[in-house]
């Protein structure tokens, strides 16, 4: 007979509605039993989460209402143990150290293709399988280790999961009737508060609690009862019970619960009260945890797991949380038989007898060796970046990360490969001596000849417990067993290897993609700063060109011309004739087209110092610089605008020249305003559209007496300040120069 497997329910939450809804396509087709529901924000998956049964959540970090890093910390703080799979196409390493820290499951970045969602398939099955297998078995070992004891299962809610044939016949239901029900059933109440304000408080703090309670029967009647609380790593809470309202102890339960507590999976310790507070008990995990025998640690203090690292300050915690005969947690480095260190999460709470005098300590010891161990890769890896943001060279990027993988991920076999675009390889370019004691030499690879270049191509990070069963391994030869691939975005591949089969888990991927989403940056701010250099140079060399430019022209050109005017003066004195007239003007050209030259050449940078200037009156002191014949100047503006004076100078003046030399002796020249900022307009011959673009270019000009350079310069003034020019036909048929973009001090 077959057994149709159980669906696999998944919320997707993402803000497109077309990603979400293709995305959870995909994902069914990939699996039969994966039923998808979708929401647009992290509220409305809280509210599917609030009222449907979700095996797995997979979201996008960037949403509109919180982005997905506060969606996890909300779900987080309902359920620890919920497949979360941070599924986004904005990451970063910062983004994965916070989802890390905040308890994600997987992270996963959107790819284009569909090969994504086979990926993602697979990850929230192994997520939740993995969820489901765990669940069981802990309510399995739970029932099993104390099968023949009233023992009951409430889930995060109070309510009765699971309770044995022992547990129901104590309070006159049957199993069945019980599921469901609130733990208040059992309860006069009058008793209920004490439970609230006394019992749940320290279960939710040490995670354990025991004494007596006063139960009450389905038919009224009430019994002293003795109860043991216990809450699971999955926030479900064990319950065994006895009725000791007879007081007599009962040998074989007693030898039943301490098996319990002998295969209990975290180390438990009940010591005297007093001063020394010794051993009197101690479990197989404290045992087995310490390295110590049964002998070798009764009757002792526990002070003689510490050693030269133990900071004092959680001992001293301990120690004030005794005197005053209250519950503690604390995390504190410990040391087994053999000398070697691990951190220790110790939870200690007293034991009271009926009348509340405290008569022993209970302790509970875990473990939390790896837990601290990721923490502190986690922070090195964050302090190595600013290592890396500040190297000089790729070069410098490379050797920084092999030195970090090998020191900091403990990847003491690496190597870092550059990817040369012209003759497309992946060049080795630093390398760990590790990698040494596997080969003797390190490869280049070529497209399509191994598992590294697949990797490269693919962008995705990829741990392979086996090399030689890889149909691309690079050479089937090699003593590398396994090895852990790192892309570093366009730039090459991080490549780790082991002589040990399977040498590498999902935290070394996760740890790893961290690293090489830092050296991605750095090698791009590399990049970024030689282009930077690059420009510089190019600046630097603009510059020595236009100063010697400027120097030619206001030093070598002026001379000459400064000469050629004396020797003309002198030439009328001693000679009349009508050469020396157009020579005088070829003169005065030349030093208006030195002058204009200079212009440009000196001031084409940013206004960086702006003041308040009144257009009106600034206008009308240029037409008075400007030879303007019989021309008239209207002035429709009374406006101040924040400009350098004598750059808006400059651009009237040429605008008024332009408009006398092109629109007559007697042109009429209008300044007025615009929403964002003023034009200037003639009623001359105006310009044909297809000049309007060439006017600004420079020496561009259709008069004989222009230099080409007066709307050069209009324009330079214009971008100079950040606005806008355009130039357009004037209500009269002449020229109209629109400058916008401008800011106003009176508005």
């Amino acid at each position: 007979m077959t057994t149709t497997p159980d669906p696999i329910h998944i919320l997707h939450v993402d803000d497109e509605p077309g990603f979400a809804e293709m995305t959870a396509s995909f994902l069914e087709r990939e699996d039969d039993r994966f039923v998808v529901q979708t929401a647009t924000s992290a509220t409305a998956g809280l509210d599917i989460l609030a009222h449907s049964d979700i095996d797995c959540v997979v979201s996008d970090y960037d949403m509109p209402d919180r982005n997905g890093i506060q969606f996890l910390e909300a779900v987080r703080e309902e359920s620890d143990t919920l497949p979360f799979i941070l599924y986004t196409g904005k990451g970063s390493e910062e983004i994965a150290s916070d989802a890390i820290s905040a308890g994600v499951t997987d992270y996963l970045q959107k790819e284009s293709g569909t090969d994504q969602y086979t990926v993602l398939a697979n990850r929230i099955t192994n997520a939740v399988e993995s969820q489901r297998v765990k669940r069981e078995r802990n309510r399995h070992l739970h029932a099993i280790e104390s099968a023949k004891e009233g023992i009951s299962i409430l889930d995060e809610d109070g309510q009765f999961i699971f309770v044995n044939e022992a547990y129901a016949d104590l309070y006159g239901y049957e199993p069945d009737e019980m599921i469901g029900q609130h733990w208040e059933l059992l309860y006069q109440e009058e008793d209920i508060p004490r439970i609230y304000e006394e019992i749940v408080p320290t279960v939710e703090e040490t995670g354990y609690w025991t004494g007596t309670t006063t139960g009450l029967r389905a038919d009224g009647s009430t019994f002293t009862e003795d109860h043991v609380l216990a809450l699971t790593d999955q926030g479900e809470l064990v319950c065994t019970v006895r009725d000791i309202s007879d007081r007599q102890e009962d040998e074989q339960e007693l030898s039943r619960i301490k098996r319990a507590i002998d295969e209990a999976p975290v180390g438990i310790s009940i010591t005297t009260r007093g001063e020394d507070n010794s051993l009197i008990y101690v479990n197989r995990q404290f045992l087995e945890m310490t390295g110590y025998t049964e002998s070798e640690v009764l009757g002792r203090n526990c002070r003689f797991l510490q050693g030269e690292a133990t900071d004092p300050e959680p001992v001293d915690a301990i120690r004030r949380a005794i005197d005053a005969e209250e519950p503690v947690s604390v995390e504190l480095q410990n040391y087994r038989k053999d000398g070697t260190m691990f951190w220790n999460q110790v939870s200690i709470a007293p034991v009271r007898d009926d009348d509340g005098t405290v008569i022993n300590y209970v302790g509970f010891q875990q473990d939390i060796t790896e837990r601290k161990e990721h923490e502190r890769r986690l922070a090195a890896l964050s302090e190595s970046l600013q290592d890396l943001l500040q190297a000089d060279t790729r070069k410098e990027v490379a050797e920084i990360g092999v030195e970090t993988a090998r020191t900091v991920l403990g990847l003491e076999a690496n190597t870092i490969h550059f990817y040369d675009e012209d003759e497309r390889t992946l060049e080795p370019v630093a390398a760990a001596d590790g990698i040494y004691g596997l080969l003797d030499d390190l490869p280049t690879f070529t497209p399509g000849d191994s598992i590294a270049w697949r990797v490269f191509e693919s962008g995705e990070a990829l741990a392979v417990d086996d090399v030689h069963a890889d149909p691309d391994v690079y050479n089937p030869d090699t003593p590398i067993e396994s090895e852990l691939y790192l892309p570093l975005g366009g730039y090459g591949i991080l490549l780790a290897g082991s002589g040990t089969a399977a040498a590498f888990d999902q935290k070394d991927v996760i740890l790893g993609e961290l690293l090489a989403g830092n050296l991605t940056s750095a090698l791009t701010q590399v990049e970024g700063t030689e282009r930077l250099r690059d420009h510089e140079r190019e600046l630097r060399q603009q510059n020595e060109r236009l100063e010697e430019f400027t120097s030619v022209v206001s030093h070598d050109l002026r001379n000459p011309l400064n000469i050629a005017r004396g020797r003309l003066e002198l030439a009328r004195e001693e000679h009349e004739s009508e050469h020396l007239a157009a020579i005088e003007r070829a003169h005065e050209r030349m030093d208006t087209l030195i002058t204009d030259l200079l212009t440009l050449a000196r001031d084409g940078e940013a206004v960086a110092d702006r003041e308040p200037v009144a257009l009106a009156s600034l206008v009308e002191s240029c037409w008075t610089t400007v030879e303007t014949a019989d021309a008239t100047l209207v002035t429709d503006i009374d406006r101040t605008v924040l400009a350098s004076e004598s750059r808006l100078k400059q651009l009237f003046e040429n605008l008024v020249r332009n408009a006398v030399e092109h629109g007559g002796a007697d042109v009429t020249v209008t300044v007025g305003a615009l929403d964002d900022g003023f034009y200037v307009a003639d009623d001359g011959l105006g310009i044909p559209e297809e000049d309007r673009e060439a006017v600004f270019e420079a020496g561009y000009s259709t008069g004989a007496a222009g230099t080409g350079f007066g709307l050069s310069i209009v324009e330079q003034v214009v971008e100079a300040h950040g606005w806008e020019i355009s130039v357009g036909d004037s209500t009269d048929g002449g020229a109209r120069f629109e400058i916008t973009g401008v800011s106003f001090t009176d508005t």
